[in-house]
């Protein structure tokens, strides 16, 4: 039970670090690379620092 929540945690934090990013990626695609390029590269930064902060509050977490 106390991994599903650990899973439905790490998508909710990947469904909105991609979100973020590719929106912020469509917004440097408007004006300065390709949309395309700016939505993809956006959307895999978006990822990655999704990861890195759910690691960071689950160490917060385990230290209380």
């Amino acid at each position: 039970m106390r991994e599903d929540r650990e899973f439905e945690r790490t998508l909710e934090y990947l469904a909105k670090g991609i979100l973020l990013g590719g929106a912020l990626g469509a917004i440097a695609g408007w004006f300065v690379v390709d949309l395309t390029r700016g939505i993809f590269l956006g959307g895999l930064c978006g990822c990655i620092a999704s990861l890195t902060m759910k690691g960071i509050r689950d160490k917060r977490g385990k230290r209380k």
